[in-house]
């Protein structure tokens, strides 16, 4: 899976993104549907937004989270992310599975 990491307003550190990367990592397991993927983070005065997207077969997937902690921030992204997926995913084989049947009678 390719992930590009942005910063705006802020410099990126080595930390945030070995961060960024790691709780990536349990995207993997769609890898099969991903296509793409961009991490954007953004810090304003108080907050940080975190914006995820991936391209996926047939879909994009985006989510948005303001947070003031950064690095809860990106978990929290990550997983909304992942319930998308798994949303995704189950739709997919579902659809895949009634081609099947009509395709039997």
């Amino acid at each position: 899976m390719k992930l590009t990491i942005s910063a705006r307003n802020f410099e990126l550190t080595d930390a945030l993104k070995d961060f960024a990367k790691k709780k990536a990592t349990k995207l993997e397991r769609f890898d099969h549907y991903l296509i793409d993927s961009h991490l954007v983070l953004e810090k304003d005065k108080s907050t940080s937004i975190i914006e995820l997207t991936m391209v996926v077969k047939h879909a994009t997937i985006n989510s948005l989270v303001k947070n003031p902690d950064i690095y809860l921030g990106i978990s929290e992204v990550v997983k909304k992310v992942e319930r998308q997926l798994e949303k995704y995913e189950a739709r997919f084989r579902e659809r895949k599975r009634t081609a099947m049947k009509t395709k039997r009678i």
